[in-house]
């Protein structure tokens, strides 16, 4: 194989296969790039087992045919720091040449034999396309509670739940105390059943969509074992996770008895303030939403003291005070649009349903925190109180 490559082209697609392969200090097949170079060009691919990229290299010229297994351990940062604007790359027998200029680099490659044969969406069911911006916008949103810890059990706690529902696709997560939907639009809508997908594959699939151009469609396939995401020049695979997502719909409110409208950047900076005093003792804020057009968020700690935040708001229904984890807070109203948030309750003891005052896109159901009576009418926080829990 002998392939002449302009190096400003090649290096965005390079960058984009290189990361579903493993870290380069494993020093394996898994850490590698297989390039196959025909006359049509040049498909590269990459996998860690869990995801896989296949992606059609840019800015490359195809000299002689054939294929290398190439690591990217070095060799990456070689073509990354390579000091011309083009170079060429010749592989013979598992030597490979790259001459960049007046400089030459050797190194070697793996056998091609040893490269697991990647799975393909040819043969898979249409789930539903949508633009690779709004995706990515809605997987920020939709895996908010989702946990990075793939050893958590049940299996759904470090995953992330694909529905479509109404015309719409909903992306799901929850830690149990918590619970995210994000409610996104389509271009085109398949009948195919939902899929449940690790979480760190799905934040892979993020950076790999803010590399592409955001108006590029985007079509999901998936078949038995794998989902597929796919766009012109690059397809991208994760492993289905082997677990039933909890049915959420049933424990979504659909009424409340209070709800309060409020600023959102005023709401963050309260917060943000209050877990100053609290993050180190046991991250509890009390919310008071009154009906005189206060709302009160403060916490209290005893080797630090106590804050006390008071903003405006507008409130339908009865006041209501209840105890809430301030970074759970902070998350659900951080990942919200749009000037002002709205905070829902129904009845005392209630979850605390979050989102914008003027869209459905995007919902954070939060969990409060179980006060005794004593704890609500002082405004005195306990060192043991404990969660509750959404799911």
């Amino acid at each position: 194989m002998k392939i002449k490559i302009n190096k400003e082209s090649f290096i965005k697609s390079w960058s984009l296969t290189e990361r579903s392969a493993g870290t380069p200090s494993s020093m394996n097949i898994f850490s590698s790039v297989r390039m196959k170079a025909d006359e049509n060009g040049v498909e590269m691919q990459s996998t860690d087992i869990k995801t896989s990229v296949i992606c059609k290299a840019s800015g490359v010229d195809v000299i002689e045919p054939g294929e290398a297994v190439i690591p990217t351990k070095g060799v990456s940062d070689l073509f990354k720091k390579a000091g011309s604007s083009e170079f060429t790359i010749q592989v013979d027998e598992g030597k490979a040449l790259m001459i960049s200029g007046r400089s030459r680099y050797r190194f070697t490659t793996y056998a091609t034999s040893e490269f697991p044969k990647l799975p393909s969406s040819s043969g898979g069911s249409f789930f539903c396309s949508i633009n690779a911006s709004v995706l990515s916008s809605s997987i920020d949103r939709g895996t908010l509670c989702s946990s990075p810890n793939d050893q958590e059990f049940p299996h759904y706690l470090s995953a992330v739940y694909f529905e479509i529902d109404s015309g719409c696709l909903n992306i799901v997560s929850t830690d149990k105390r918590r619970l995210a939907l994000s409610r996104t639009e389509m271009n085109e809508s398949g009948e195919g059943r939902p899929l449940l997908l690790p979480f760190k594959g799905i934040k892979e699939l993020q950076k790999i969509l803010g590399m592409i151009e955001h108006d590029t469609e985007v079509r999901i396939i998936y078949d038995d074992a794998q989902a597929y995401f796919t766009a012109p020049g690059v397809e991208f695979a994760v492993r289905k996770v082997e677990s039933n997502f909890p049915a959420y719909a049933r424990i979504l409110p659909t009424s409340s008895t209070t709800t309060t409208i409020v600023d959102r950047l005023e709401l963050t900076s309260a917060i943000e303030r209050v877990d100053v005093v609290v993050r180190d003792y046991n991250k509890v804020a009390i919310l008071d939403v009154s009906k005189d057009g206060d709302c009160v968020i403060s916490g209290r700690a005893p080797e630090f003291g106590e804050a006390v935040e008071t903003i405006a708001c507008s409130t339908v229904g009865e006041p209501i005070k209840a105890g809430f984890n301030t970074k759970f807070f902070m998350d659900a109203v951080k990942v919200l649009d749009g000037p002002s948030a709205s905070l829902s309750f129904n009845g005392p003891g209630s979850h605390m349903l979050v989102r914008a005052s003027d869209s459905d896109s995007f919902l954070c159901m939060v969990a409060p925190l179980e006060l005794s009576r004593e704890e609500i009418d002082t405004e005195d926080v306990a060192e043991n109180a404990h969660r509750g829990d959404v799911l």
